[in-house]
C-alpha cells in the first residue's frame, strides 16, 4: 500500500510539473477570472445606487451561471488535456525508456496504469475545485461591495426588491459533492479510453491526435446518427446509442448542472444514475482492455 501512495504521488508531481498540466489550469480558470474583473467593474459602475440587495441578487445569478459555465467548460477542454497527459504518460515513457525503467522497480504493472490513472484524475479534480473556490471567493466580494450604501433606506425598498436575499455560498456542500463524483466518473472513462491508445504509440503528439480524431469521429456519428440517421431506420438509432461519449454529453447537460444545483436532481435521480451507471461501465471495459495489452506489451526486452 505504501509503495502505491509513493507511486501515485510521484505521478502526480511529474503531471504538476508539466507546462500543459499549467495552461490547462489557466484556460479551465478564465471564467472565474474574468468573474472577478466584471465584479469589480460592476462595483465602480453601481457603488452610489445603494441598492445593495438588489444588485446583490443579480449579481448572485450571474456568478451561479458562471459556475454552470464552469463546469460545462471543463467538459469541452479536459479531453484535450487528458489527451497530451496520458500521451505523455505512457507513449513518451515508452519512447524514452522511463517506463522500462519504472518496471525494473519492484512494481506490478497494474499498479503503474492504476497510479497513473489516480494521479491524473486527482489533478482533475483539484482543477475544477480551484475554479469553484475562486467563483465562491467572487460571490463573498460581490457581497461586501453590493451592501445597502444607505443611500435609499432598506424599508423604503419594494417587497419585491428587498426580499430577493441570496444565500453567500455558491453551492451546498452536497451539490458540489455530486458534481465532483460526476466529473469523476465522467472523465475516468476518457483516461482509460486514452490509456489503452497510448500503449500502441510512442509518440504523445500522434496518440493524442488519433484518439481525439477518433473520439470526435465517434460523437459526430452519434450526433448524425441520433438526429438524422434514426429518422430513416431505427438501426441507427441503436447504434448511436453504444457511442460512449455521449454519457459525458449527458451527464455535463446544462440541464444535469443546474438540476444538481437548485437540488431538482441527484445522483441518485434514474437519468443520471443511468449515466453514471454506464460510464462506469465503460472505464471497466477499458481498463481491463489496457490491462491485458499493457500485460502482453514487450517492455523489458
Amino acid at each position: 500500500m505504501q509503495r502505491m501512495i509513493v507511486l501515485i504521488l510521484f505521478e502526480l508531481k511529474k503531471i504538476l510539473t508539466r507546462k500543459k498540466a499549467l495552461l490547462f489550469l489557466i484556460a479551465l480558470n478564465v471564467i472565474p477570472l474574468v468573474a472577478s474583473i466584471a465584479l469589480i467593474i460592476a462595483y465602480l459602475k453601481f457603488k452610489s445606487f445603494g441598492f445593495g440587495e438588489v444588485q446583490f441578487s443579480m449579481l448572485y445569478e450571474i456568478v451561479q451561471a458562471l459556475f454552470t459555465g464552469h463546469i460545462k467548460l471543463f467538459s469541452y477542454i479536459a479531453p484535450f488535456f487528458l489527451a497530451l497527459v496520458v500521451g505523455d504518460s505512457f507513449s513518451t515513457e515508452f519512447n524514452k525508456g522511463y517506463m522500462k525503467m519504472l518496471l525494473i522497480t519492484p512494481v506490478r504493472r497494474w499498479q503503474v496504469i492504476s497510479a497513473k490513472t489516480i494521479a491524473v484524475m486527482l489533478f482533475l479534480l483539484l482543477a475544477v475545485t480551484i475554479g469553484g473556490i475562486f467563483l465562491q471567493a467572487d460571490l463573498f466580494v460581490a457581497r461586501a461591495i453590493t451592501q445597502n450604501s444607505g443611500a435609499i433606506p432598506q424599508q423604503m425598498l419594494p417587497d419585491s426588491l428587498g426580499n430577493l436575499d441570496k444565500p453567500t455560498h455558491l453551492v451546498s456542500s452536497l451539490a458540489a459533492l455530486q458534481l465532483l463524483f460526476m466529473t469523476f466518473a465522467g472523465n475516468l472513462m476518457l483516461v482509460g479510453f486514452f490509456i489503452l491508445f497510448s500503449l500502441f504509440f510512442e509518440s504523445a503528439i500522434i496518440m493524442s491526435f488519433t484518439s481525439l480524431s477518433v473520439l470526435m469521429g465517434l460523437h459526430t456519428f452519434y450526433i448524425i446518427a441520433s438526429n438524422f440517421l434514426g429518422k430513416i431506420d431505427v438501426w441507427y438509432t441503436d447504434l448511436a446509442a453504444w457511442v460512449f461519449s455521449r454519457h459525458l454529453s449527458d451527464l455535463f447537460s446544462v440541464s444535469r448542472i443546474e438540476g444538481i444545483l437548485e437540488g431538482k436532481l441527484s445522483l441518485f435521480s434514474s437519468e443520471v444514475l443511468s449515466t453514471l451507471g454506464s460510464s462506469f461501465g465503460w472505464a471497466a471495459l477499458f481498463y481491463l482492455l489496457a490491462l491485458a495489452v499493457f500485460s502482453r506489451k514487450q517492455i523489458l526486452h
